[in-house]
């Protein structure tokens, strides 16, 4: 079944689900007859207070906003850009409506049991509530944090608890991510989807690479051995970074200074490609950093690294370090071999 069909098919779901409470209702209250039930009487409902009222004020809120959605979404197609921002747009008007039925079911239920419940039984059960309920509401508390600084939207790429991946979906108790990295090399997409509770907001850090540009930046490091020209070697690295991602890094450095909270910022963000030096323990060790789009920055540090490979093989006076074991023999191993050599030598003769 296509998504658009599925889409109609829960929206008639909820339609149906909500006329039939209706009916049910009517039924009982006795405002309608069906031959072979019995007749309700407005009594029979009474007894039911305050459920009566609850269920189907809770299942139309929900047909309601299933029925919505689509209308939501066409009305703003040729407003917003991406369809992710038409549904976090959405979200947030469903977040209200839902607060605002919430509201009015604890009315009802404050209402329907003042008579039974006294100050201390109602201080009692709140307690109670509080202390069972109080990892959903510090979620609560997390989604609140999240809708009112703004720190991820629907579409982002975020890293939170862990966890790097493509926000889908946020409701007031988690966050759910399409999950990138994590067992698979660069930035590619796993196919899993990780669900992670809202309260990990105000436990933990947000990591945001898109709230304000789609560019992020990368360290690429090539050990180089001690013998070799790292002048030259230095010089092939900028080459590489200069064919790959340099024209990319001055075409977009304006659209970034825009982003800068300080005008001073520029003076200390890498810009156009850099290389620092550090000394290894068997290797110079010269750390590339650029920027690039978050989305592509597997496929930039593929391609520098073959530019960079390419460059090395084809100059003799560079090359790469790399962990290997080199026997020095002692001084009187040498000399044991020397004349190991001298007997062959006068063997020969």
């Amino acid at each position: 079944m296509k998504v658009a069909d599925w889409r109609k098919a829960r929206a008639l779901l909820w339609v149906g689900i909500t006329a039939i409470t209706l009916v049910l209702l009517f039924v009982l209250h006795g405002d309608l007859q069906i031959p072979g039930l019995p007749q309700g009487s407005p009594a029979f409902v009474a007894s039911l207070e305050p459920w009566v009222f609850i269920i189907p004020l809770l299942i139309a809120t929900k047909a309601l906003l299933v029925v919505l959605r689509p209308v939501f979404r066409a009305a703003l197609k040729t407003h917003v850009r991406y369809e992710a921002d038409i549904f976090a747009h959405f979200q947030l008007v469903s977040y209200v409506v839902w607060a605002t039925v919430i509201g009015l079911v604890f009315l009802v239920m404050i209402g329907g049991g003042a008579q039974q419940f006294g100050f201390l039984g109602t201080a009692f059960v709140s307690a109670a509530l509080i202390y069972v309920m109080q990892e959903p509401l510090l979620n609560l508390m997390g989604w609140i944090v999240l809708v009112s600084m703004g720190l991820y939207k629907l579409g982002d790429r975020i890293e939170m608890n862990n966890t790097r991946g493509y926000v889908v979906n946020i409701s007031p108790m988690n966050t759910t991510l399409r999950e990138f990295g994590g067992i698979l090399y660069g930035d590619s997409f796993t196919g899993r989807y990780v669900t992670i509770p809202n309260s990990q907001i105000v436990k933990g850090n947000v990591f945001n690479y898109t709230k304000d540009t789609p560019f992020v930046w990368d360290q690429l490091t090539v050990n180089v051995t001690y013998e070799s020209d790292v002048k030259l070697a230095e010089k092939l690295i900028f080459e590489a970074a200069e064919e790959v991602v340099g024209p990319m890094m001055r075409e977009n450095r304006v659209h970034l200074r825009a982003k800068y909270e300080f005008a001073d910022l520029a003076d200390y963000m890498a810009e156009e490609p850099k290389v620092g030096w550090a000394l290894g323990a068997s290797s110079i060790d010269m750390n590339l950093v650029y920027f690039c789009p978050v989305f592509a920055k597997g496929s930039y540090r593929t391609r520098l690294v073959k530019r960079i490979y390419e460059k090395f093989m084809a100059e003799p006076r560079v090359q790469f370090a790399y962990p290997h074991v080199q026997y020095v023999p002692s001084d009187a191993e040498r000399e044991k071999e020397a004349a190991r050599t001298k007997e062959r030598m006068a063997v020969a003769r």
